[in-house]
């Protein structure tokens, strides 16, 4: 499990003694499932992928460290984030919308945290029954909830966009989609050029993302 967690480029968690911490987590699962092979597999792994992770932990530990320093700089929110969309040159405030509109629809289907890094952190929110806050005090709130979203098994999405241009940002109107219980709730958002010249989310109103 120790080659397994580390060889494997999908693998995403904590590299400090993953293999023991893989071993860990296929115990419970393949006791309820009755899959005594895999348990038995399991247990046989555990001494030696304990003793893997101790001796990469001169390399596990550095790799962790700059995990989370990597994950640290993507959630800061006194600074914009890369944006999803920059604007090309001849390209219509339409066509650009349309673009962020996209990338930005899809990391939502994804339910990737990324999806926070569409708002401007200086963006206006006003979620339904609640007060308006910044695009930099709803990013924590965003990726929290999309999180308990996929833990809910829940499919969430913006359908049929339709889009008016605004001076040099564009309004989107759009359908917030759930599916399991068939909701569309109106969405109504302004994006445009952020200080960086990056296109983002300026402003939302609607049902908000954040709750499932």
């Amino acid at each position: 499990m120790t080659m397994d967690t580390l060889r494997n480029p999908g693998y995403d968690g904590p590299r400090v003694y993953s293999g023991t911490r893989k071993n860990l987590h296929i115990w419970p699962n393949a006791l309820i499932d009755f899959n005594l092979p895999f348990f038995l597999l399991s247990t046989v792994d555990f001494p030696l992928s304990l003793i893997g992770d101790t001796v990469m932990l001169p390399v596990t530990i550095p790799q962790d460290s700059e995990r989370a320093a990597k994950d640290k700089e993507e959630r800061r929110v006194d600074v914009e984030r890369v944006a999803a969309i920059s604007p090309r040159e001849g390209e219509s405030a339409a066509a650009t919308a349309h673009r962020l509109f996209t990338a930005c629809a899809k990391l939502l289907h994804e339910k990737d945290p990324h999806f926070a890094d569409c708002y401007s952190i200086g963006a206006k929110v006003e979620i339904t029954g609640s007060d308006p806050v910044t695009g930099a005090e709803y990013k924590p709130e965003l990726r929290d909830g999309l999180e308990r979203w996929r833990s809910a098994g829940e499919t969430l999405e913006w359908r049929d966009p339709s889009f008016a241009e605004d001076g040099g940002r564009v309004r989107i109107s759009v359908k917030r989609a759930v599916s399991t219980n068939g909701t569309r709730l109106p969405v109504s958002l302004i994006v445009g050029p952020s200080s960086d010249g990056g296109w983002r989310i300026l402003e939302e109103i609607g049902p908000g993302l954040t709750e499932p």
